[in-house]
This record gives C-alpha cells, sequence and structure tokens, in this order.
C-alpha cells in the first residue's frame, strides 16, 4: 500500500519516492548519472532523457544528500497530487 510521500508498507521495505534532476552539463551522460545513483542505492523506475529527470526509490532511512553524485543538479521527494474528479464541487 502506498502513502504519502512515497513510503510502502507491508511486506516490502520501507520506500521514499525520489525525482533527480540532472545538471545540463551531464544530459548526455544521463545513462552515466543513473548508474552512479543505482550504486549509491537508488532503485531507478524511470529515465526521462527528454527532461533530464531520473525517478527512482529509495530505501527508507537514507538520505537524499547521497544522491548528490556527479552531475546531479537536484535531488527531491516526490510528491503525489490528487484531483477531485471532474464533477465534485468547487472548494
Amino acid at each position: 500500500m502506498s502513502h504519502p510521500g512515497g513510503a510502502t508498507r507491508g511486506y516490502r521495505s520501507p520506500v521514499t519516492a525520489v525525482i533527480v534532476t540532472v545538471d545540463d552539463a551531464h544530459l548526455a551522460q544521463l545513462d552515466a548519472v543513473a548508474e552512479a545513483l543505482r550504486r549509491h542505492g537508488l532503485q531507478v523506475e524511470q529515465v526521462l532523457s527528454e527532461v533530464g529527470l531520473i525517478a527512482g526509490q529509495l530505501p527508507a532511512g537514507r538520505a537524499l544528500g547521497e544522491l548528490r553524485v556527479e552531475g546531479v543538479a537536484a535531488v527531491e521527494e516526490a510528491r503525489t497530487v490528487r484531483l477531485p474528479p471532474p464533477d465534485a464541487p468547487v472548494q
């Protein structure tokens, strides 16, 4: 079951969903940056080469700062946004 902030409960280990922004100078080496992130504990789920983003999961308890490898401009915890259905009253 997924929870706000990307944590997972149940038989799986808790994780934090993260989004990594690759700096402009390393966009051509996006796959190498993704591999470096894997070596630092990130379970890479998506590499979005068109926009220079890498999405993945980090085991709970690991600091986001551990993912500050060469080529990384920013590391953020992924956020979940839920919108009401189209027929819901405006709030």
